[in-house]
C-alpha cells in the first residue's frame, strides 16, 4: 500500500498559497532580525565613540567660573538624551576595563546634563547617590539624540546593558514628553517645559 501525494503548484492551487505563505512569513522574520540586528549594531557604534567620564569629572566640570562670569561647564550644555550611568568596584584603569562594570542605570531626559548632575547630588535615584558616596567608582556615558528618540533610545540602552537586573525597573521608553510639557506649561512657567525623568 502505497500512499501518494500530489501537491498542485500551479497558480490558484491549494499548495502554491501555502508555498507562498510560507515564503511570506519567513521573509518577514529575515527582515525582522536584519533591522534588530542593525539596531544593536548602531548602539554598540553610539556606545564606542562615547568615553565614560567620572563622576567626580562631570562634578568638577558642572559649572566653570572664569573671572565673574559663570558660563562653561557642563551645566550650560542643554541637550536632549539618554545617560549610561556604570558603577564599578574597581577602579576601571584601561579602555577595556569600562566593559567591566558591576551595576548600571539608564535613563533619558530633555536636559540631561542636569539629570546626572541630580543622580550625584543626591536628588535623583536614590541608589546611584548612596553607592557614589559609599566610595564605588561610577562613570557616566551622554548620549545626545533627538526628543522624539529618547523613548526608542532608552529601550535599546536598558536591553544593551541589561539594565532591568539592575538599578532599572522597568524595560524603559515610557515617558510621554507632551503630556509632561502640557502639564509644565500650566503649572510653572519657570522651567519652560524642561522636565527631569
Amino acid at each position: 500500500m502505497s500512499l501518494t501525494i500530489h501537491l498542485n503548484f500551479t497558480p490558484g492551487g491549494g499548495a502554491f498559497y501555502a508555498l507562498l505563505y510560507l515564503l511570506l512569513v519567513l521573509g518577514f522574520a529575515l527582515l525582522v532580525w536584519y533591522l534588530s540586528g542593525r539596531r544593536k549594531r548602531r548602539i554598540r557604534k553610539i556606545l564606542q565613540d562615547e568615553t565614560p567620564l567620572s563622576a567626580e569629572e562631570f562634578e568638577e566640570n558642572w559649572m566653570i567660573r572664569t573671572g565673574r562670569e559663570a558660563g562653561e561647564g557642563y551645566k550650560y550644555h542643554v541637550f536632549p538624551g539618554c545617560y549610561v550611568i556604570l558603577f564599578y568596584d574597581v577602579k576601571p584603569e584601561v579602555e577595556d576595563d569600562f566593559d567591566r562594570y558591576h551595576d548600571v542605570y539608564v535613563g533619558q531626559s530633555l536636559n540631561v546634563t542636569e539629570r546626572v548632575h541630580h543622580h550625584f547630588t543626591g536628588y535623583g535615584r536614590g541608589d546611584v547617590y548612596a553607592d557614589l558616596k559609599a566610595g564605588r567608582f561610577v562613570y557616566v556615558k551622554l548620549i545626545p539624540c533627538e526628543r522624539e528618540a529618547l523613548n526608542d533610545l532608552e529601550k535599546a540602552l536598558i536591553e544593551e546593558y541589561d539594565a532591568t537586573g539592575s538599578y532599572n525597573a522597568t524595560a524603559g521608553g515610557g515617558t510621554d514628553w507632551e503630556a509632561k510639557d502640557d502639564r509644565e506649561a500650566g503649572h510653572s512657567p519657570t522651567h519652560r517645559g524642561r522636565w527631569r525623568t
